[in-house]
């Protein structure tokens, strides 16, 4: 597997190929487009990050320690940037998705806020990490806690 890096990179050089600000947008919502559909009943308000002005659903979801991420928004840059994390966490430790920053995001000349300055895509980034972090605690399977039960699930 590629690591963190070498996947930011990929995502930052195929938008780097692209001459104009039109393509760039052109490609962030094809990839938005091109995100699995989310199943209606993970649009929960567990599921909904908070922060963001579009609404943006996100369910981490965790097999043999790799994680997967879903998700939907009404916006198709929020989803396009939705696409590319997804891209990102797709196989991932636990460990890796809490480094994992929007960085890259800014090289890739597609939003005027530097990432640390937007409040959309930290409350992104935020509701990962806390799904992450739970995830770390989430019980065996078969062992049952209830308090972490209704918080995230292992599947």
């Amino acid at each position: 597997m590629k690591t963190l890096q070498a996947v930011e990179q990929e995502i930052i050089a195929t938008f780097e190929g692209l001459s104009t600000i039109d393509e760039k947008y052109a490609l962030l919502f094809q990839l938005g487009e091109d995100l699995p559909p989310m199943d209606p009943s993970l649009k929960t308000d567990r599921n909904l990050v908070r922060g963001c002005q579009s609404t943006l659903w996100f369910h981490l979801s965790q097999t043999d320690g790799c994680f997967h991420l879903q998700a939907d928004s009404d916006s198709l840059v929020v989803k396009g940037i939705a696409a590319l994390l997804a891209k990102l966490i797709e196989g991932r430790t636990a460990e890796e998705v809490l480094s994992i920053s929007m960085d890259f995001i800014d090289q890739l000349n597609i939003w005027k806020l530097a990432s640390e300055r937007n409040n959309g895509l930290m409350a992104m980034l935020d509701h990962i990490h806390s799904r992450a972090r739970l995830a770390g605690e989430a019980p065996s399977p078969g062992l049952p806690n209830p308090e972490n039960e209704d918080t995230f699930r292992s599947v």
